[in-house]
C-alpha cells in the first residue's frame, strides 16, 4: 500500500517503525496536541486560540545522496503530492545536487544629512566600528559567526553603514538587529550624528542556493507523449517564463508553494523568504523565473537559483514543538542542510507543475486531490468523505452542488 493510501494512524506507525520519530513524538501526533496557551501568548498579541493547518510529509527526496521525508504545512493537498511526484522522478535519475551558501544577513545603519567631513570621519574609524560590531554579540562569535563585511554608502542626503553578518545556523533577525543598534550608539559617539534607523535587510543576497536535477526521459512520458516530447515541451515553457513576466510570476509561485510549506513546518519566517525571493527575481530589471530547464545528454536538466532565508535554531524554531519534530524527521544537522532540502522541494514542485501544464493540464490532478476537501465542505463525515470524493473524481464535476447531491444520494441508500 502506498503512503498516501494509509490511514493517519498507519502513517504515524510508518514514521515510528522507520525511526523518523520516537514514541513520545508519535504519541503527540496521535493526540493532535496544539501549542500551549502560554506559548501562544508569547508568540502573538491579543491571542485567543490556535489556528490549525494540515501537517503532512513529502516522500522520495534524495538530496546530495541522502534520503529525506520532508514535513510540510499547507492546506492544499496537491502541493505535497506534486513535491513527492517530482522528487520521485528525480530520485530515479540520481537525485538532487545542491550548492548551499553561508548565512550572511545584511544590516543597515542609516544616517541622515551628514557632511563630507563626517563621512570621511566614518571611513577613518572603520576598523574601530568593525571591531566594536564584531564584539557586540559574543555568543555568535563562539558559534563561529560574526561580522564579515563593512561598507559605507551614500544616497543623496542619506548615509548607510552596511554590515554583513554570518549568523551560522540562526535565521538571525534578532541578533543582527541587536548588533546594529549597539553599533549605532558607537557611531553616534564617534561622529555626533543622528541615526535615522538600524535594521536588518531581507534582501537574501548572502543566502543564494543553487539546486540541480537531471531527469531521464523515461521518467517524463505519458500515455500520449514520449518522455522526450514532454521534456521538449517543458523546455519551451521554461523559455517562455523567461520572456513573459506574467508567466514567470506563476512559475515562481509554484516553487514557493513547496518552499513556504516547509518553512511553516519548521517554524521559519516565510514572509522574509517571499521578500528575499521576489526581490532576487527582479534583480535584472525584469522579473525572472527562479528555475530554468534545458536538455543535455538525453536528459532534462533543471537548475534553481534563488535566496532561501531560514534557520535551524533559535526563535520560534526552538519554541514550537512541531518545528522541532520537523527537523527531527529530516534529521537536519545545520541550516545549510535544511536550505538544501528546501531548495530541492522548490525544484520538485516546479517540475511537477510544468510537466502537468504541458501534458494533461493542471486541473486534472489538482481537482482530483481537492475532492476530499470539497466533500467535507458539502457536509460529509467519516467514511462518507472517501465515498463522495470518489464519485466526484468519476463525474469530474467538481462543484459544491454536485458534492451535496452525491452526499444526499449516498445517505438515502
Amino acid at each position: 500500500m502506498k503512503i498516501y493510501e494509509l490511514t493517519l494512524e498507519q502513517r504515524i506507525k510508518y514514521l515510528l517503525e522507520n525511526e523518523y520519530i520516537d514514541q513520545r513524538q508519535a504519541d503527540s501526533l496521535l493526540k493532535r496536541q496544539t501549542i500551549s496557551k502560554d506559548l501562544a501568548d508569547s508568540l502573538s498579541e491579543n491571542q485567543i486560540g490556535s489556528f490549525s493547518l494540515p501537517y503532512g510529509f513529502a516522500t522520495d527526496f534524495l538530496v546530495n545522496g541522502k534520503d529525506y521525508l520532508v514535513p510540510m504545512t499547507i492546506e492544499e493537498p496537491s502541493v505535497i503530492a506534486a513535491a513527492s511526484n517530482g522528487a520521485k522522478r528525480i530520485k530515479h535519475s540520481g537525485g538532487f545536487k545542491t550548492f548551499p551558501s553561508k548565512r550572511i544577513v545584511y544590516g543597515q545603519i542609516v544616517l541622515e544629512k551628514i557632511t563630507d567631513i563626517d563621512f570621511e570621519q566614518l571611513e577613518q574609524n572603520s576598523s574601530e566600528i568593525f571591531n566594536f560590531a564584531q564584539n557586540a554579540h559574543p555568543s555568535l562569535l563562539r558559534r563561529g559567526g560574526g561580522i564579515v563585511s563593512l561598507k559605507f554608502n551614500r544616497y543623496d542626503e542619506f548615509t548607510e553603514i552596511e554590515l554583513g553578518i554570518d549568523t551560522v545556523d540562526a535565521m538571525g533577525a534578532n541578533m543582527v538587529n541587536t548588533i546594529l543598534e549597539k553599533t549605532a550608539h558607537k557611531i553616534v559617539e564617534l561622529t555626533n550624528d543622528d541615526v535615522l534607523c538600524s535594521i536588518l535587510s531581507n534582501s537574501g543576497q548572502g543566502q543564494v542556493i543553487t539546486v540541480e536535477a537531471r531527469v531521464d526521459f523515461a521518467q517524463l512520458g505519458t500515455k500520449d507523449m514520449t518522455g522526450e516530447q514532454v521534456a521538449n515541451r517543458i523546455v519551451q515553457l521554461s523559455s517562455f517564463a523567461q520572456k513573459s513576466v506574467k508567466r514567470a510570476i506563476t512559475h515562481n509561485k509554484g516553487i514557493m508553494n513547496g518552499i513556504d510549506a516547509v518553512l511553516l513546518a519548521t517554524g521559519n519566517d516565510f514572509r522574509a523568504q517571499e521578500a528575499a525571493a521576489h526581490s532576487f527575481a527582479f534583480e535584472s530589471g525584469q522579473y525572472q523565473p527562479f528555475s530554468e530547464w534545458h536538455i543535455e545528454d538525453a536528459q532534462l536538466v533543471g537548475t534553481l537559483k534563488m535566496p532561501i532565508e531560514l534557520g535551524s535554531v533559535g526563535g520560534a524554531i526552538r519554541a514550537l514543538p512541531m518545528a522541532q519534530l520537523s527537523l527531527a524527521i529530516m534529521k537536519i544537522k545545520d541550516s545549510q542542510e535544511l536550505q538544501s532540502v528546501v531548495g530541492a522541494v522548490g525544484l520538485a514542485n516546479n517540475l511537477s507543475a510544468i510537466r502537468a501544464l504541458v501534458t494533461t493540464g493542471i486541473q486534472t490532478g489538482h481537482m482530483g486531490l481537492q475532492s476530499k476537501s470539497l466533500a467535507v465542505s458539502a457536509g460529509a463525515v467519516g467514511s462518507e468523505i472517501h465515498a463522495v470524493a470518489e464519485k466526484l473524481n468519476q463525474t469530474k464535476d467538481y462543484t459544491i452542488k454536485n458534492a451535496e447531491n452525491i452526499l444526499k444520494e449516498l445517505r438515502e441508500k
